[in-house]
């Protein structure tokens, strides 16, 4: 009887490859009908998610740009030629890309969102020295100390999400990717519209002197005067501050940075415009704000 049950376990061994071949010839049509639903069953849920998000990023969108548009909104300061040809092609240059590759202009779009997420940062004084900061990051800081529009931090969340699921996985069509990418312009603009203080260099290397007469000069640092133009565009003032940096360049946009280990007691200038002798501060730490556009 134990060498019947052998025997029987031998023979299973042989016909069960025989069973399964005969198995998969026989209902092969009814299997891959099976296989075909269950994929696009996977697929077709992927869509309805992918699709639910870019519709609630178009209404963030959208909600932002509204917001944004009832802000005062400020007189373009002066720029750098090189300053005012990047800003005034972005947009254009990103639906330009588009036509060619909508995956590339997507791309290029996240990358200006996160330069002009960090230079927000700069110009409102929390960039503090670095040199990157993950844009969720970046306007997470800026809203929670300079306060945002309401909707912009949700746009750029929903964007974000949108834009790893159409580049990391691959998820979508171009149609989709044009979805994204038309949001997504819309919340580049509603942050380039965002009211913040502007500070141009005006004089890179004022000479500045520790006495009234100005007849002693500070030789350890020399003063940079800045071109401030207010958060809502209204007035433009000249400030000038301690730095022993040799990078600034008249004309261009700095970041609001400060190396407070160094602190210059009072001085003097000469005031450009009228001649005069004028206190360029009384105690100030030394400015050390880099170019915008080096960021």
């Amino acid at each position: 009887m134990q060498e019947f049950a052998v025997l029987l376990q031998a023979l299973a061994a042989l016909l069960w490859p025989v069973f399964a071949f005969t198995t998969l010839f026989v209902f092969k049509k009814q299997l891959a009908n099976l296989l075909t639903r269950l994929k696009k069953g996977k697929l077709l849920g992927q869509e309805i998610e992918l699709n639910e998000s870019l519709e609630k990023l178009q209404q963030a969108a959208q909600d932002a740009q509204v917001e944004v548009a009832a802000l005062p909104q400020p007189s373009p300061p002066p720029k750098s030629e090189a300053e005012s040809i990047q800003d005034q092609n972005i947009a254009q240059r990103i639906i330009g890309e588009a036509a060619i590759s909508p995956k590339a202009a997507l791309i290029s779009l996240a990358a200006e969102l996160e330069r002009l997420a960090r230079e927000v940062l700069a110009t409102t004084g929390h960039l503090r020295g670095r040199r990157f900061v993950p844009i969720q990051q970046a306007i997470a800081e800026v809203h929670q100390s300079y306060g945002l529009a309401a909707h912009v931090p949700s746009s750029l969340h929903h964007f974000w999400d949108v834009r790893n699921r159409l580049i990391h996985k691959n998820e979508g069509t171009n149609e989709d990717i044009l979805r994204a990418i038309d949001s997504g312009i819309s919340i580049l603009r509603a942050l380039q519209a965002m009211p913040r203080e502007v500070n141009v260099v005006h004089d890179p290397n004022v000479p500045v002197f520790s006495d009234q007469a100005l007849t002693t000069p500070i030789t350890n640092v020399h003063g940079v005067l800045l071109e401030t133009h207010s958060a809502g565009g209204v007035s433009k003032t000249f400030r000038i501050y301690p730095s022993s940096q040799s990078h600034f360049a008249k004309g261009k946009q700095v970041s609001w940075e400060w190396n407070m280990s160094l602190v210059v007691g009072q001085a003097w200038y000469r005031d450009p415009t009228t001649g005069e002798s004028k206190e360029a501060w009384s105690s100030s730490a030394e400015f050390i704000g880099r170019h915008l556009d080096e960021l």
